[in-house]
């Protein structure tokens, strides 16, 4: 604490005072919480993890263009830039500028794809898990040899094998870059009390320079494109098999739903979404079941007879459902909830 503890009392206090205003909010969230997911703490920890790390990267990032590119000379821009710690982070989240969809919706899809790496770790060796794509690398096909070269640099960054959660800004889609930089932009402002425009050039050349095509999940969709059109058959669809980055491209391309929405699915009660799914593309109750199995973290089992029982039909008709554009979606479920209410 200070030396004068009443200075730090006051400044906290008064803090406080401003945070707890809104004690409500976070307790309605937590007693009436919206979707059926269940947020563990330590999927709630690591997404603070994740989410700081990513801010502290963007920061850096700008800081290291503004003083390489632009000249910048201010001392703590200097400093933010080199470090190797967050610095806007409080000022960010005391603002509400880190709770936009989007952002949240890649912090989840993050976290998510950290738990099924340790899941699969629950199933097979980190050494075995390393060498799911190196049979690629001498392939006849060069094509295919490249891009799983190119997955295992990706991976190999992502760390994602272990479980473990890496934040970096390739693996971000534009849209959420674009979120995350302009408010970090405007802190990094604050906090320097400059108001040149190098930092805002900085934040531009940044987002100019954003590759999504060097992004893991878009270099497991080229690899799943090519192994895919070599070999149509399902048989070796598994995430034991494929490794998972390849494995959800694989079955994305087969499903017509997108790799988030995979995830998603397998944070769902049951993995019932992802069953389902499965059921459409006509997998077979064994091979159902065993990527059930592979991804499952409950202790719950896919039994061939509930698994069988599934019209296939139906199943189809509902992923095909969900296969379509979100925002679609979402404005097709307000105005059956609005019509419902109406008066015949």
């Amino acid at each position: 604490m200070d030396r004068n503890p009443s200075v730090g009392l006051v400044q906290q206090a008064t803090e406080i005072g401003a945070s707890s205003a809104h004690i409500s909010d976070d307790l309605a969230s937590a007693l009436f919480p919206k979707s059926n997911v269940i947020l563990s703490d330590r999927m709630l920890s690591n997404g603070r993890q994740y989410l700081r790390a990513m801010v502290q990267e963007i920061e850096t990032e700008i800081c290291m263009i503004a003083v390489k590119d632009f000249s910048m000379q201010q001392d703590i821009i200097i400093e933010i830039g080199n470090s190797g710690r967050v610095h806007s982070y409080t000022l960010l989240q005391n603002a509400g500028l880190l709770n936009s969809k989007t952002l949240l919706d890649n912090v989840f899809t993050s976290i998510q794809r950290a738990e099924l790496g340790a899941r699969l770790l629950q199933k097979i060796s980190q050494a075995d898990l390393e060498a799911v794509l190196t049979r690629y690398l001498d392939d006849e096909d060069a094509s295919i040899a490249d891009a799983a070269m190119a997955l295992l640099v990706t991976q190999s960054r992502d760390n994602i094998g272990s479980g473990s959660l890496q934040a970096h800004i390739s693996n971000l889609s534009a849209e959420t870059l674009f979120e995350l930089t302009w408010p970090i932009t405007a802190a990094l402002q604050k906090l320097s009390g400059d108001e040149g425009p190098e930092l805002r050039k900085a934040a531009e050349k940044l987002l100019g320079g954003h590759d999504e095509g060097i992004g893991t999940q878009n270099r497991a969709q080229r690899l799943a494109q090519l192994v895919d059109q070599a070999d149509a058959s399902e048989q070796n669809l598994h995430p034991i098999h494929d490794g998972l980055d390849l494995f959800l491209a694989r079955l994305a391309r087969r499903s017509g739903l997108s790799v988030d929405q995979l995830i998603l699915f397998t944070a769902e009660p049951n993995m019932a979404r992802l069953v389902l799914t499965m059921r459409a593309i006509k997998l077979s109750p064994d091979h159902a079941s065993s990527i059930f199995s592979a991804l499952d973290g409950s202790g719950h089992v896919l039994t061939r007879a509930s698994y069988s029982e599934i019209e296939e039909a139906k199943a189809t008709e509902l992923v095909s459902s969900w296969s379509t554009n979100a925002l679609y979606q979402d404005a097709q479920q307000r105005l059956n909830v609005h019509l419902s209410g109406m008066p015949a």
